[in-house]
This record gives structure tokens, C-alpha cells and sequence, in this order.
């Protein structure tokens, strides 16, 4: 968990205009809203909650693509809320095993951007981040992480300046997977 606010962080939360880069692990966080609680998450909320009166940079959202193409709508629909996309296509073994795997390029991306940046917004759980959280830090920039608590590695609490747990707002942060149902049409009369 977190320790006690630094005065260094305690000056960038109160510091408006404070630069924000927001980047988002999407498998890891649709995975976790799936498993534990059979719900798609609210990306846009997220970035809303992550930036709050400060400045945001980029918005950068990391996703795999599959042959069939079928998240093309959902990632069509974060750019159109300015959220970028950065997407690689799915790799299938021969085995039939598949990989899809971001965090080496996130944590490129996050170290090629630092100097722009006062605070990193991590949207993941995964503690694969942890040496990158240290790199922030030891930059003096703030590592902030967003996740469902339910999911996220201890080892990245410890390091996190900030933390949010989307577990605790899950109306804000999730959107219900249920369909909605429409009205029966009306029969067209000729």
C-alpha cells in the first residue's frame, strides 16, 4: 500500500496544470471487469478521473487485434473519445497457444514521453510494472495506478504514489454488459 503523502506529492496533487500521461493496459483491465464483475469498463470515466483538473498530455490505450477483427468497433469508439489507440495484432503459435503482451512497449512509450509528463497514470493491475513505477519515481515524476483492487499486484500498491481503486465506484468506472432492449418496432403500413 502506499505510505504516507511526500511533500512532493502532496505539491503535484495541489499543483493545477500539472502535466498528465494516462496509460491504459486494456486487456488486463477488461479481463478484470469481466471476471470480477461481469462488466466492460468505462474508459473515457477513467481518463476523466485520472486527469481531474489537470493537464492532460496523451491518453494512450494499448490493445491487441485478432484476425477477425471483431474490437475494431471498441477501439474505433476510444479514438472517437480521444483516447489513442496503439494496437498490435494477436500472435497464434502453431501450438495454438496465443500471446498478446504490451508492457515492454507501455513502459517504452512511458520512458520516451517522462519529460513531458509530471504524472504517469497507469491503468493496470499488473505488477510486471513495478521496475517501470521505480524509473518514474526515481525521475520525480508521480506514479499514479488505477485498477480493480481484486486485481492488481501488491507489489505495484507499494510503489504507486497514488492509488485508485475503480472497485470502489464501480458505477462510475463500469459500464453493465447486459443488453438493452428496444422498443418492438412498429409494423410499416403500406
Amino acid at each position: 500500500m502506499p505510505g504516507l503523502i511526500t511533500f512532493k506529492t502532496l505539491f503535484m496533487i495541489l499543483t493545477p496544470n500539472r502535466r498528465i500521461g494516462v496509460f491504459i493496459d486494456v486487456q488486463n483491465m477488461y479481463y478484470s471487469a469481466r471476471n470480477v464483475f461481469n462488466r466492460k469498463v468505462n474508459f473515457p470515466k477513467i481518463v476523466e478521473e485520472a486527469t481531474g483538473d489537470g493537464q492532460l498530455i496523451r491518453a494512450l490505450a494499448y490493445s491487441v487485434t485478432t484476425k477477425a477483427g471483431e474490437e475494431s468497433p471498441f477501439l474505433e469508439a476510444l479514438e472517437k473519445q480521444g483516447i489513442e489507440v496503439i494496437a498490435k495484432d494477436l500472435v497464434e503459435f502453431q501450438s495454438g497457444q496465443k500471446k498478446a503482451n504490451w508492457d515492454v512497449g507501455m513502459a517504452i512509450d512511458v520512458v520516451r514521453m517522462l519529460d513531458m509528463l509530471d504524472v504517469v497514470v497507469l491503468v493496470s493491475g499488473d505488477g510486471d510494472f513495478v521496475p517501470l513505477a521505480d524509473y518514474v519515481r526515481g525521475h520525480g515524476r508521480l506514479f499514479h495506478v488505477m485498477s480493480f483492487r481484486e486485481s492488481t499486484s501488491s507489489e505495484l500498491l507499494g510503489v504507486a504514489d497514488i492509488y485508485t481503486s475503480l472497485s470502489d465506484a464501480p458505477e462510475t468506472f463500469l459500464i453493465d454488459d447486459t443488453e438493452k432492449k428496444r422498443a418492438p418496432r412498429k409494423p410499416i403500413l403500406k
